[in-house]
């Protein structure tokens, strides 16, 4: 991708990320880029294609380093492979915070977007967590258990500190933007994910 439309990008993500998608108007995107209005309908036929492109970009470029630690994890024990994913989706959004957040503020609106981002790219969200779940029920090293429901509560711990960090920092007084609370978090996901998976021990 060019200099041009990267520039553009980033201040979109900034201007979006302090005013909202709503609140940001193209020629603010432009000013912050430091370009020509008309190279933004030219490069991305206007705010919604600079909106579409940063979710496009954020969702491949994770599932890309997904694919590449399937590959490296493929014979680790499921709950290695497990932990190893939760780790990929919390440094991930951790590095990307400000588009994390817009992405889910986006998608807390019904939208053909929303709709759109759910079809594409939630789904196989879901599928990086659900099917090392599955795969280890198959092997019998978890137990069976309604896959659907812990891949939302997984999601749901992992999503929320960065949806609003604000909150996290004002009412429990933690900030979600540091290491120590990522491996904070990281330990809590799976201390829930082997309460429900792990075979009773005894």
């Amino acid at each position: 991708m060019d200099q041009t439309k990267l520039r553009i990008l980033s201040a979109a993500a900034k201007l979006f990320d302090i005013h909202g998608y709503h609140g940001t108007s193209v020629r603010q995107i432009a000013e912050e880029a430091r370009v020509n209005v008309a190279l933004i309908s030219y490069h991305f036929r206007g705010k919604q294609g600079v909106l579409e492109t940063l979710i496009a970009s954020y969702f491949e470029t994770l599932f890309r380093l997904l694919e590449n630690r399937e590959k490296e994890d493929s014979g680790l024990p499921s709950m290695e492979r497990l932990e190893r994913v939760i780790r990929l989706y919390l440094s991930f959004q951790r590095e990307h915070a400000p588009i994390t957040r817009l992405i889910q503020r986006e998608l807390s609106v019904e939208s053909m977007l929303a709709r759109e981002v759910m079809t594409l790219y939630l789904s196989r969200w879901k599928h990086g967590i659900a099917n090392v779940i599955e795969e280890g029920i198959a092997a019998g090293e978890f137990r069976v258990v309604p896959v659907d429901r812990i891949a939302l509560a997984t999601a749901s711990q992992l999503i929320y500190p960065f949806l609003q960090p604000q909150s996290v920092r004002e009412v429990y007084y933690l900030e979600p933007a540091s290491e120590e609370f990522a491996e904070w978090l990281l330990v809590s996901v799976m201390r829930y994910l082997e309460a429900w998976l792990l075979p009773a021990r005894g």
